[in-house]
Formats: C-alpha cells, sequence, structure tokens
C-alpha cells in the first residue's frame, strides 16, 4: 500500500487513490496482531450461560415488565372503544358527535379500518401472553403452598408425601374454576371449551377425499 509523503508532519498520512483497496485492511498506523481469535463465538453456548433458568425467580425480577404489559393492555382497550365510540357516532350521523369528539380530544377519533384490526391483534397477543404469565404464577403459588404443608407436616413428625402431577393439576383446575365462578367468567370459558373441543371434533372426522382417494 502506497502511502504519499505528507508536506507537512502534522498532516494525516494519505493513500495513493491509484491502487484499489482491499476488503480487509489495517487503518495507517495500526497493526494486527499476528495472535487475535478470529474465530466466531456464540455467547448463548458459553459456560456463562449454561445452566436451568429458575422461571420463579425471573419473574419476581422482572414483574415490572408485566406491569407495565397490563397498562398497555388498558390503553389499548380504551383507545379501541374510543375509536369505535366515534366511528358509530360518525356512522349514525348524530349531530352531537364532532362536539363529543371535541371533548374527549385526539384519542377520541375514527381509526382507519387497517389500525383498528393491527390494534386489536396487539391487544390480542399482549392479553395472551398476560395470561400465561398469570397461569404460570397460578401453578408457581400452589407448588409453594403445597411446598410449605409439606415442611409443616416434616416438622410435625409425619411422612412426607409427594403429591403426584395428576393431583397438582386437579388442584389447579379447581383452583381455576373458583376464580373464574368468582368472577362471572366461568359461562363463558365453558363455551370457549365447548367450541374447541368441537372443533377439534370436526378435524378428526373423515372427509369426503378420505374416500375417493
Amino acid at each position: 500500500m502506497e502511502i504519499q509523503p505528507r508536506a507537512n508532519k502534522n498532516r494525516p498520512a494519505q493513500q495513493s487513490t491509484k491502487r484499489a483497496v482491499s476488503t480487509l485492511r489495517v487503518a495507517p498506523g495500526l497493526s494486527a496482531s499476528a495472535g487475535a481469535d478470529k474465530s466466531g463465538r456464540d455467547p448463548r453456548f458459553d459456560a456463562v450461560s449454561k445452566g436451568a433458568v429458575d422461571e420463579h425467580a425471573w419473574r419476581q425480577k422482572y414483574g415490572f415488565v408485566f406491569d407495565k404489559q397490563r397498562e398497555e393492555v388498558r390503553q389499548l382497550k380504551s383507545t379501541l372503544a374510543s375509536a369505535k365510540a366515534a366511528a358509530k357516532a360518525q356512522h349514525a350521523g348524530a349531530p352531537g358527535a364532532k362536539r363529543k369528539r371535541r371533548k374527549r380530544g385526539a384519542s377520541a377519533a375514527a381509526l382507519p379500518p387497517h389500525e383498528v384490526e393491527a390494534l386489536k391483534l396487539e391487544l390480542s397477543r399482549k392479553s395472551n401472553q398476560l395470561m400465561a404469565h398469570d397461569q404460570a404464577a397460578e401453578r408457581q403459588r400452589l407448588k409453594s403452598a403445597v411446598r410449605k404443608k409439606e415442611v409443616v407436616a416434616v416438622a410435625a413428625g409425619k411422612r412426607p408425601y409427594y403429591k403426584k402431577a395428576r393431583e397438582i393439576r386437579e388442584e389447579q383446575l379447581t383452583e381455576q374454576f373458583q376464580q373464574l365462578e368468582k368472577s362471572g367468567r366461568l359461562d363463558n370459558y365453558m363455551a370457549k371449551k365447548r367450541k374447541q373441543r368441537a372443533s377439534k371434533q370436526r378435524k378428526a372426522l373423515p372427509t369426503y377425499s378420505d374416500y375417493t382417494t
């Protein structure tokens, strides 16, 4: 690589433009170390990253993420409700629609259909994530309660009894049904389960193509 002589020692070095610069090159004034490690490294497979993940500790440490997500879900629901009310008022041609939108602000303006669909998808995604988080937290709470009972029983001189996974699952379902019944969502939950079961049964039925092939 040709280096043009400098008119002044304080000026930076200039390379000749008559020679193509290689893709792998060293900047002027620097030198590549001979023992540099040029092999790639994936940090996911390092010794530090190995080991089982403690979900309970992780949820306690990053619980603020789910709190923020709940706030986002509330904002999405409010935005969709305001947009739905504004669209309904515009469609009905109510005389007080403009006055109401002016009082509520820009959030109550009617949104385009594609934006409404995008908000619905985002709301569904975040709601499903929160539901999965709540279910995992409930399972962990039941396991902790069972473990505490076992510790108390052992301290009292009784033999420890380790419940089977089936028994723990039954307790979780019982607790879930009780919570749904208290919140008044049991009927909707059962209707959704029946619809899912019927859909699976329809998919399992033989079709016309099965007989013709």
